[in-house]
């Protein structure tokens, strides 16, 4: 039986003696080059790395995200626990982790919605991406949330906004020990990914936004805008909504 394909989504810090641009130029080589080595054993089917953009204004209203946002493709919800027993990771890139990040990563493993593909990923990859973060409301439940996440057909907090290209991503359960490598995993319900041709355009459409939903917990989204830097694009193709 086939594995379902999913997405791993981090959310990276960068140590605090490192400069954004450190911190930036360090995942993008050195270990940019280490993940690549989670292909062979079959872990990772495609990677983007999504870099905060240095130039670009604070989302009002939000808190920061974090500095970088690893999405790597995968399949079957036990990665965690191959990642985690996968000497090429433990061997590489999670040696080399404590180089740049701060230790206090997050990740949320999810099912990819395309809800508009727009130009489609590889144009899409040169515009501007807004990369927002959401917990449920206390009492919500995990099917109301997953259902309204995934049918709603335009940003969740900008229903009268247009982006050119707009994702989603819903968190799954996990398998009792799938949680050993992240501490911090599942911590969020959503994730919403929207590209715009600039960085006004969404600030425009951001300043018009409404009343979060009542499924969504609004004290704790969280939100970036970043600069996506693709590395393996995904060999499968996910559902559209």
């Amino acid at each position: 039986m086939s594995q379902e394909s999913l997405k791993l989504i981090g959310l990276l810090t960068r140590r605090p003696d490192l400069t954004l641009e450190q911190f930036s130029h360090h995942w993008r080589t050195r270990h940019r080059d280490l993940s690549l080595n989670l292909i062979a054993p079959g872990i990772m089917q495609g990677y983007i790395q999504n870099h905060r953009r240095p130039d670009a204004e604070a989302i009002p209203g939000l808190p920061l995200a974090g500095d970088g946002f690893p999405e790597l493709w995968t399949r079957g919800a036990d990665v965690l626990s191959r990642l985690g027993a996968a000497p090429e990771y433990l061997q590489g890139a999670y040696l080399d982790e404590p180089n740049f990040m701060d230790g206090r990563s997050q990740a949320l493993l999810a099912r990819e919605i395309i809800v508009n593909d727009g130009p489609g990923r590889v144009a899409a990859a040169s515009l501007v991406k807004i990369m927002l973060f959401f917990k449920r409301a206390n009492g919500a439940k995990f099917g109301e949330f997953a259902d309204q996440w995934a049918t709603t057909r335009h940003p969740i907090l900008m229903p009268e906004a247009v982006p050119v290209r707009l994702t989603r991503h819903v968190s799954i359960e996990l398998p009792n020990e799938a949680g050993a490598t992240y501490d911090g995993i599942q911590t969020y319900a959503g994730q919403e990914a929207s590209y715009w041709p600039d960085q006004s355009s969404f600030l425009y459409a951001w300043e018009r936004r409404r009343r979060t939903p009542d499924y969504i917990d609004d004290k704790a989204i969280v939100g970036v805008i970043v600069r996506e830097e693709p590395v393996l694009f995904p060999i499968y193709t996910p559902a559209q909504s």
